[in-house]
């Protein structure tokens, strides 16, 4: 009796212990818990399949991951598309969006066929919320279609170093093809950055998109919930609450059909700025990947301050059409540099480089140039010139490079000049007078006496004198 019993017990444990090994790996894969399993890799709890962190003050990949292995980029993508898209456009450009861009398939349309916005808004839409159609319109207006586009794609990767990439595709999304690594994300994220009007917009938190002949003003928000904190779901459909992180200042994230993230943010720690890329992350666990990710390379920097806020420079701006023709600068900042281990601060180099279109008028603090810090001849960072004063416009000489200064000593001179011809002038014309007068007098003395001659001959010859 017993004996059946036992038997009878036995396929119970095992069906529990089946049920018990799966709900373990259901949780290890993709529960809350998720975090509690990642594993370590390179020292680092991540749970992606590819990660690489970029120091941008030092050109240089401080740590990685699979660094170099290719993954699907998704609609991180559209990084490259709005890098060359915003060398080529005006931001201020009008538009029309055209059929062609639209694709039926495209998740969450924002645009539609003959609706009239800018390129700036393009730019806000395909970097803040990855719409394909933006995307489209961009490398449309760039190069004509989107095939001549994804060859200045793939030209330009290669021109950045990106040796792992291949792109077929402006957006990335619905299983494009595009892959590329870790790595060479973060080599495209520090060109994008290197843009001011790129880099704001990835470090907006959220953006009024005007409204249009089709569609009323919208809000659109950034997919980098570092940047502002808030609430997810991860692959089982659970809540998970992704808190502000404050090195973070800039980046993008998105989802690919393989229900895997990509994600890269830009940190600022101690002056240096961190890129961390995440490839192939799990639904949520990206926001996790990258602070664990920049916490541990924080602890590899070492910065050095290599020039200091308010550094002036003896070489001077150039100003156009200015009441002067220069303008002092000094750095706007502190600029810092990532010394490489073994690397000597006798390497750095800070060099001015100020802007060749400057135009009157300038304001006190206005960004005039670049002062470009070099480690080993190699620039590796670079921080705001602005100016010291002032400078208003000058006057009409001033289009010809003639500064008001200059002007006023060339009008001087010119004055003096001309008062010097007219009193010389009058001088001669007074002396030719004078000497004319003097000839005239000599004529008249002349003639009387030569009637005083003629006279006195007269009277000795006269008759009837007595």
């Amino acid at each position: 009796m017993k004996k059946t019993d036992s038997k009878g017990r036995h396929p119970v444990k095992v069906i529990f212990v089946v049920i018990l090994a799966v709900s373990i790996i259901l949780l290890y894969c993709i529960g809350t818990f998720a975090y509690v399993f990642a594993e370590i890799r390179n020292d680092v709890d991540i749970w992606c399949g590819g990660a690489a962190v970029y120091v941008d003050e030092s050109n240089g990949f401080v740590w990685d991951y699979n660094g170099d292995t290719q993954y699907d980029l998704d609609s991180l993508t559209m990084l490259l598309t709005c890098l060359i898209a915003n060398e080529k456009l005006d931001p201020a450009e009008e538009v029309t969006v055209t059929g062609s861009a639209i694709y039926p398939d495209d998740p969450g349309l924002w645009l539609k066929e003959g609706e009239v916005t800018t390129v700036d808004a393009l730019m806000h839409l395909a970097l803040m919320t990855s719409d394909c159609t933006a995307a489209r319109m961009l490398a449309i207006l760039t190069a004509e279609s989107e095939d001549e586009f994804v060859k200045l794609m793939n030209e330009r990767a290669l021109e950045l170093g990106c040796t792992k990439s291949e792109f077929y595709s402006v957006t990335g999304r619905n299983n494009a093809g595009n892959y590329c690594s870790a790595k060479d994300i973060c080599l495209i994220t520090e060109a994008v950055l290197e843009s001011d009007y790129l880099e704001n917009i990835l470090s907006e938190k959220s953006y009024s998109l005007p409204a249009t002949n089709m569609n009323e003003a919208r809000t659109l928000a950034t997919s980098n919930l570092l940047l502002t904190g808030g609430t997810t779901k991860n692959l089982s459909g659970v809540d998970i609450t992704i808190k502000e992180y404050a090195p973070v200042y800039a980046g993008m994230k998105s989802s690919t059909p393989g229900q895997k993230t990509v994600a890269v943010s830009a940190a600022k720690v101690d002056g240096i700025t961190l890129i961390a890329a995440v490839l192939d992350g799990l639904q949520a666990s990206e926001f996790g990947d990258i602070c664990r990710m920049v916490a541990y390379s924080s602890k590899l920097l070492q910065p050095y301050k290599a020039v200091e806020k308010n550094t002036e420079f003896d070489k001077k701006a150039k100003v156009k059409n200015g009441a002067v023709g220069k303008v002092s600068g000094v750095t706007g900042e502190d600029g810092y540099v990532n010394l490489l281990e073994g690397a000597s601060a006798s390497l750095i180099l800070v060099e001015p480089e100020f802007y060749e279109d400057l135009q009157a008028p300038i304001s006190k603090g206005e960004v005039i140039g670049q002062a470009v810090i070099y480690l080993a001849d190699v620039p590796v960072n670079s921080v705001d010139i602005v100016a010291t004063e002032e400078v208003k416009e000058g006057w009409i000489f001033s289009r010809i490079g003639i500064p008001n200064s200059v002007a006023l000593i060339i009008m001087t001179v010119l004055c003096l000049i001309i008062i010097a011809v007219i009193v010389l002038t009058t001088l001669v014309r007074k002396k030719k007078a004078e000497a004319k007068a003097k000839r005239q007098e000599r004529i008249r003395e002349i003639a009387r006496k030569q009637l005083e001659q003629e006279q006195s001959a007269r009277e000795r010859d006269w008759p009837y004198r007595h």
